[in-house]
């Protein structure tokens, strides 16, 4: 699916409502700790019910919290023995309620692989849960699915 490009606009800033700078940060920071424990329901908690995720870097779409983002997350969980995302940094928008955030990301592979990528995701935040994610993994390595 593609994002209508009025989507690709910056909307009005908001002056009142929304999450916070340390909001946006422990949204993002609570959803990878939910990943990497393989907790579904925080890691579900934390999207809107139509939400959708796109890996950019391979152009892969996942479409609404229940189906595609459930689907991907779980098979992602079930991949590998360990997970950990750390060294994050974070650039923070409060007015738009957006935030990039830049980390390290490695995986132990059910046969031992081990695979350690810089990624990149920027969140769209709407009532406090994502509602558009865009993934940029480094090496075009696509762990995701």
């Amino acid at each position: 699916m593609s994002i209508p490009r009025s989507e690709w606009t910056v909307r009005a800033a908001r002056t009142s409502g929304g999450s916070t700078y340390g909001q946006l940060v422990d949204l993002v920071e609570r959803y990878f700790a939910a990943l990497d424990d393989g907790d579904m329901d925080t890691v579900l908690d934390s999207f809107t019910e139509d939400a959708i995720f796109t890996i950019q870097s391979a152009q892969s779409p996942h479409e609404g919290r229940d189906r595609g983002i459930r689907k991907m997350c779980e098979d992602y969980i079930s991949s590998f023995k360990r997970i950990r995302h750390v060294h994050f940094r974070h650039v923070v928008d409060v007015e738009n309620q957006r935030i990039a955030s830049q980390f390290r990301s490695e995986q132990v592979a059910l046969d031992g692989t081990e695979t350690v990528l810089t990624s990149c995701n920027f969140f769209y935040v709407e009532d406090g849960r994502f509602s558009r994610v865009y993934v940029y993994m480094s090496d075009g390595v696509n762990v995701l699915r």
